[in-house]
């Protein structure tokens, strides 16, 4: 039977914390000194601002078009990452002094860029048609003038880095034309030396040589329908010779059960014992020496001579039929092997005419072979000599082809020739920094105002919430368990179900309970001690975890 749990008043919610006050505050107060303790020393964390805008191109689009959206998105990019690289942010690391803490404290580079970078912030500016038109730089640090020369130097990586990437792009548009250019030039001369190679080629296959090469082709077909009719008087004869052997094949199976069923009745006949004479008198005579025993059994005892000599005359007729048993064996396994035998000899007879006939066969494949290769080497050589006579009409067509193609890689040679002027226009336009550039509009500001400033009573407040919930969480596990006992009259009632007639007071001497404020005072005592103690342990964690850096 399951008991319901009684539901606790909020009187009694309040003695509980009431009872466990000082281990609620003692906790609260703890945590809240030693949030109070680094609060206090969190050093000031300023934030310095730069503006950079694009620019427009400074000459017409109709001259040289300005770049697409995607092209300015994946420059911007480009150029994002080669700022924010370990390679160009080490370097900032010891011309600005940053972090000379984690530095002499031994902590690899890798993670100090990592921090630094994570200060670093860079927003896009976009327009109303949601297009970037800049970006904004923020850099935050302890002191306000590193975080004012950082953001400078940064916004001055970016300029600059634009610069390089302008001209690495200029210089890359030059090699792409130039390549475009060599290529066309190499088509045109590939195809000059394949109209070259073509008219070398088609020496032997001139009009005037067609008669003779036809003359060499009927040749050839008429030696193919030989050869076709030889192959197939071998095929013919080879299939005679298979039909033998299949015929083979069926009498040594014919051989084999015709042997197997004379085997098994001889078998059968010299198995029946009960067929010979010999057998049946003995059986009549066990019968009778039977019939004889039971009478006498009931005459006489079982000494009495005529019944023991019965016995022994049993037992005789027994030994025979046991020994005419025996010699049944001997007759069944020489039926057995006479059958075998024969059978034997009679399927070696026909694997020897089959030996001979695959023999043959063998040789019949050796000459389809040959015939194969004969047939494959006339029908190479048909071939030759048809593409020999089919290209002669093709010659004139593939020079023609070559020719036309020619034009056409001419056409597109003098077309990527007018390309170049506009594309060399595209390249002055990069190099003299004529397009989009990425100018400062608002420098590096030194700020005034740490920006964590407002968040030190909201840390401090955080703390308190923390160590009240410490507090509470640490009353709990006390008064909880007591929840599932009985401990005053109320719980006494609803349990059990019975009424409570009276109950009887702790009754305690002077000196008792003398002795238990002194142990009550001792245990409050000891818990302020412990929550003293506990505050720089705290502070050690908090510093050690940087908790309070990461929330400010």
């Amino acid at each position: 039977m399951s008991v319901v749990f009684r539901q606790r008043s909020a009187g009694e919610y309040f003695r509980m914390l009431k009872n466990r006050k000082w281990h609620i505050l003692l906790p609260a107060i703890a945590v809240f000194a030693a949030v109070f303790w680094v609060v206090r020393g969190l050093p000031s964390t300023y934030v310095s601002t730069t503006l950079l805008t694009l620019t427009p191109p400074a000459i017409s689009e109709k001259v040289a078009p300005s770049l697409t959206d995607d092209d300015l998105s994946q420059r911007l990019q480009a150029i994002n990452q080669s700022v924010l690289s370990r390679s160009s942010l080490e370097p900032m690391l010891e011309k600005f002094d940053l972090y000379a803490q984690d530095r002499e404290a031994g902590v690899p580079v890798e993670r100090i860029v990592d921090r630094m970078r994570g200060n670093i912030d860079v927003t896009p500016e976009k327009a109303d048609n949601e297009k970037i038109v800049g970006f904004r730089i923020t850099f935050r640090d302890r002191s306000a003038e590193t975080a004012q020369e950082v953001t400078a130097e940064l916004a001055r990586k970016y300029v600059n880095a634009q610069t390089v990437e302008s001209k690495l792009s200029a210089e890359t548009t030059r090699e792409f034309i130039n390549n475009q250019l060599a290529q066309a030039k190499s088509n045109m001369d590939a195809l000059e030396k394949e109209r070259l190679n073509i008219m070398m080629q088609n020496v032997e296959t001139l009009p005037e040589s067609a008669q003779g090469l036809i003359a060499q082709l009927e040749g050839l077909r008429t030696r193919e329908t030989t050869i076709s009719k030889d192959k197939e008087t071998l095929i013919n004869e080879k299939g005679r010779i298979q039909e033998s052997i299949r015929a083979m094949n069926s009498q040594m199976r014919l051989i084999e059960n015709f042997g197997e069923n004379e085997t098994k009745q001889a078998v059968e006949q010299a198995a029946r014992i009960e067929d010979t004479p010999a057998f049946a008198q003995l059986v009549q005579k066990r019968t009778e020496l039977s019939a004889k025993l039971e009478n006498l059994r009931q005459r006489y005892t079982p000494k009495h001579p005529e019944i023991v000599q019965t016995q022994v005359e049993i037992s005789k007729v027994n030994e025979e039929l046991e020994k005419l048993a025996r010699n049944t064996d001997l007759r069944v396994r020489q039926a057995n092997q006479a059958g075998t035998r024969k059978a034997e000899l009679q399927r070696k007879s026909l694997e020897i005419d089959r030996v001979k006939a695959e023999g043959q066969i063998t040789q019949i494949d050796e000459q389809l072979r040959l015939k194969d290769e004969e047939l494959r080497r006339n029908a190479s050589e048909i071939a030759l000599l048809e593409s020999k006579i089919n290209s002669i009409p093709n010659v004139k067509v593939a020079l023609e082809g070559v020719s036309n193609q020619l034009d056409l890689a001419k056409s597109a040679y003098d077309e990527i020739l007018k390309k170049f002027n506009n594309a060399q226009q595209q390249v002055e336009r990069e190099t003299n920094a004529q397009g989009e550039t990425i100018r400062v509009v608002d420098p590096a500001n030194l700020p005034q105002t740490p920006e964590n400033a407002s968040k030190k009573p909201f840390l401090l407040a955080l703390g308190a919430a923390a160590g009240l919930a410490l507090g509470l969480l640490l009353a709990a596990i006390f008064e909880v368990p007591k929840l599932f006992t009985v401990r005053n009259i109320e719980d006494a009632k609803h349990y059990t179900g019975l009424p409570v007639l009276a109950a009887v007071p702790d009754l305690l001497t002077e000196g008792e309970m003398a002795a238990a404020n002194r142990t009550y005072y001792l245990k409050v005592a000891a818990g302020f001690a412990a929550a003293i103690l506990s505050i720089p342990v705290l502070v050690i964690g908090l510093q050690f975890f940087r908790i309070i850096d990461r929330l400010s």
